[in-house]
């Protein structure tokens, strides 16, 4: 009974370091300190089963506890089922890139080297700490306009080719409620609330706002979703993205789960397109000027989450929340097949608990031609494999070609975790940090060779 006992223990110690490992190396990656906790488990039960029985019997218990928890994982947590590639070596075409850091700043959080990955060779510097962070960035000309929703406030950082950490952003306007999305339509610059649009004046151009302008109010602020994403089409239109307020429900406030468009000079605004859960970043393709636009979907969907979207917004058109998703897949609690079949499916499905934020176009990039010709997703999933990241995917007049991609990947979210885009018309690529409230640009070598790394 005795020896019995010792062996189920044995086991169950072997199948949680297994399962623990699984999940650190799909969560963490394989340099994590995580991994100690394995590793003891693992060392554990393979010291205590040599002790009862011979070598071989330990080889074909640690074999069958393997398959158990890659069996359990695969059943339960899908999301986190560790594919073979985890495991394999970094390959030869990703690249290693350390964030630049001036001196001053290495004394700060910064003092430990940060590392992330590539599939092309880059270089990143921090040009910026702000107070809180930024959570949308808006690029005009040389000058950079950043929301702190955190804050109620907008910085100003100006010029921001040259910007480095030293210099100061320029408080530009406080005493906002959670602003969020910034445009320019017409020379005039909009910032949107939770349950308003406002146009920003500075009048006397000494950067600092002395106006402020309602151009609509009266948005559904009830809970739910309250960022607010905001555009500006080629046309000058306004487009607003209002969330939904529950997680999947049919909102008894149909301007939820909207896009509208509004014109600037009026104040008017009509629904542009519905069914769209949550769509944080918006884009508008500088080929074609069609909008696009990133949608989170529904969370806790059993055990196999639905995925992402990427979508091609058109007027008058249904893109599936809260019935359908994906490629107009029922949702299993109020979907049919009847009801998608008049919804447009995504033009990307995006990975399962990706969260897609920011999203840019990399035209104006001074970059490799295959870089140019992509478009650009930040997935701040915490739960997406080997953490959040920035993917990518090849466009060309209006088509999605080719497979999603690792762009830059390697982010731990102790110390770092990406949350906006932005692309300047000097072609540098800028990024903000959530845990740092930092903001870095990121440029291409003269001579950058191309790599591709494929999605884990």
């Amino acid at each position: 009974m005795k020896k019995q006992l010792q062996r189920l223990m044995v086991f169950l110690l072997l199948l949680s370091g297994w399962l623990s490992a699984f999940l650190v190396t799909g969560q963490f990656g394989r340099a994590s300190l995580y991994l100690l906790v394995p590793v003891f488990l693992l060392g554990s039960g393979m010291g205590l089963m040599l002790k009862l029985t011979h070598i071989r019997a330990t080889v074909l218990t640690l074999a069958v506890t393997a398959i158990a928890a890659l069996a359990l994982l695969n059943q339960f947590f899908p999301q986190h089922t560790p594919r073979l590639s985890a495991f394999k070596t970094t390959p030869p075409d990703l690249f290693r890139v350390s964030i630049e850091v001036p001196v001053a700043d290495e004394l700060s959080e910064f003092m430990s080297e940060r590392v992330l990955e590539s599939s092309s060779p880059l270089t990143i510097q921090l040009i910026a700490r702000l107070p809180a962070p930024a959570r949308q960035m808006l690029i005009v000309e040389d000058r950079m306009y950043v929301t702190l929703s955190d804050l109620g406030a907008i910085y100003l950082i100006e010029p921001i080719s040259r910007a480095q950490p030293e210099d100061h952003p320029i408080l530009y306007h406080s005493g906002l409620d959670r602003p969020f999305g910034l445009a320019i339509s017409k020379g005039r610059l909009f910032v949107a609330e939770p349950y308003q649009v406002l146009e920003l004046i500075d009048s006397n151009l000494d950067h600092l706002v002395d106006t402020e302008k309602v151009l609509l109010d009266g948005l559904p602020d009830d809970g739910g979703h309250w960022m607010r994403a905001l555009i500006s089409g080629h046309e000058g239109f306004l487009y607003l993205s209002i969330g939904s307020r529950c997680n999947t429900c049919e909102e008894e406030d149909q301007r939820r789960a909207t896009m509208i468009r509004i014109d600037p000079d009026t104040g008017e605004a009509r629904e542009f397109a519905r069914g769209l859960r949550n769509s944080l970043g918006l884009a508008i393709a500088p080929d074609t000027g069609q909008l696009w636009g990133t949608d989170i979907s529904r969370e806790l969907q059993g055990r196999t989450p639905p995925p992402d979207e990427l979508n091609r917004i058109t007027a008058e058109k249904h893109y599936g929340w809260p019935y359908c998703y994906g490629q107009q897949a029922p949702d299993p609690q109020l979907g049919s097949e009847q009801l998608c079949r008049d919804t447009v499916p995504a033009a990307v499905n995006l990975p399962p608990l990706c969260l897609p934020l920011g999203l840019v176009f990399g035209s104006r990039l001074e970059a490799p031609e295959d870089y140019q010709n992509s478009i650009y997703i930040v997935c701040l999933g915490s739960g997406y494999p080997r953490g959040p990241k920035i993917i990518r995917m090849t466009y060309d007049q209006g088509e999605i070609g080719g497979k999603v991609t690792d762009f830059l990947r390697g982010w731990d979210p102790a110390w770092g975790t990406p949350i906006a885009l932005a692309v300047s018309q000097q072609g540098d690529l800028y990024i903000s940090d959530e845990k740092t409230q930092a903001i870095y640009r990121v440029r291409w070598p003269e001579t950058a060779n191309q790599g591709e790394l494929q999605t884990r």
